[in-house]
């Protein structure tokens, strides 16, 4: 079984219209309203692909029932702690040349004694179940608990040593887990967020990324993927560094596309896969979401036809 944890999903609503007048009332239709959240999707494309998987984290108010309805039309598991409040909200406003505006809140504050219910319900789903992965994923929303993540990656590793740990996070909430003593076991940062991390320009080129991780904090981290788009991905597992190449695919909706990934190398984990086969799957799975009008969703046919593709090679020292 895996298992996703999202600390704070959230509703998203998604608005289009002719052009965003700042200060001005701004008349819109609702295009979209869906369930976000990066361990929610990671959830959806992990059942999806055929393993059992049972998402966990908090929901609150109406917004919280929202995404327990729309669970029902999913194949994964819910097993959420109900808090105070309301799940947040997040919204997306596109303008018609494609720019794009985001308004994200940041969550109702979590309690010390949910967070603490939060890691019971992680320990009882590792007690009952073979659990092979666990992905800790997202933003944090206001807390008691500092260190949140190395925290519960520490417990994790108190439950079960052998459970593979996938953090899919950036920012603060990374740089925390990057300062302390709990390491997971894999991390996803796009070229954007390893930039941040490093302290250095974005960029897509394979051996300025390589130097820089070396030199990096990030070295501490035994697998790294760094998505890199249409350039495909650079790949570190220990010392060894890869490039990952895959045939272009048409582009229909990138959003989501990493959470997919994390959902793909959710199930190849729980398959015990060698390294190169479960980042197969996880660039396979990112990939084949791309394809798709909904987000975080993958169909398994396309998925398949994409590992076809993919190509692996060593970089040398």
């Amino acid at each position: 079984m895996e298992i996703t944890v999202t600390v704070n999903p959230s509703v998203d609503r998604l608005y289009e219209l002719k052009q965003l007048e700042v200060g001005q009332l701004n008349r819109v239709q609702l295009i979209k309203k869906m369930v976000g959240g990066k361990g929610i999707n990671a959830a959806r494309v992990s059942a999806n692909l055929g393993a059992k998987t049972v998402a966990t984290g908090f929901l609150a108010g109406s917004n919280g029932k929202y995404i327990l309805e729309q669970a029902k039309n999913d194949q994964y598991k819910c097993n959420f702690i109900e808090t105070n409040g309301n799940t947040r909200n997040c919204y997306t406003i596109i303008q018609n040349n494609g720019e794009k505006t985001e308004i994200n809140e940041y969550g109702d504050h979590i309690p010390v004694q949910y967070f603490n219910q939060l890691l019971e319900t992680i320990k009882q789903l590792i007690t009952k179940n073979k659990v092979a992965a666990i992905s800790l994923n997202g933003s944090l929303p206001p807390s008691e608990t500092h260190n949140f993540y190395p925290q519960i990656i520490a417990k994790i590793r108190e439950f079960d040593p052998d459970i593979k740990i996938v953090l899919d996070t950036s920012g603060k909430a990374l740089a925390e887990v990057l300062n302390s003593d709990n390491l997971p076991d894999f991390i996803k940062p796009n070229e954007t967020e390893v930039a941040e991390l490093l302290a250095f320009p974005v960029t897509k080129d394979y051996s300025i990324l390589r130097k820089e991780i070396l030199t990096s904090k990030l070295i501490k981290i035994p697998n790294i993927i760094v998505s890199l788009g249409e350039k495909g991905a650079l790949f570190k597992h220990e010392h060894d560094f890869y490039n990952i190449k895959l045939k272009p695919v048409k582009v229909v909706n990138t959003e989501g596309s990493g959470d997919s990934l994390v959902g793909g190398l959710l199930y190849a984990l729980g398959k015990n896969y060698d390294f190169k086969e479960a980042i197969k799957w996880a660039i396979a799975s990112g990939t084949a979401n791309a394809m798709e009008t909904k987000t975080g969703f993958v169909e398994l046919s396309k998925v398949l036809e994409i590992i076809k593709t993919i190509k692996i090679e060593r970089i040398a020292d």
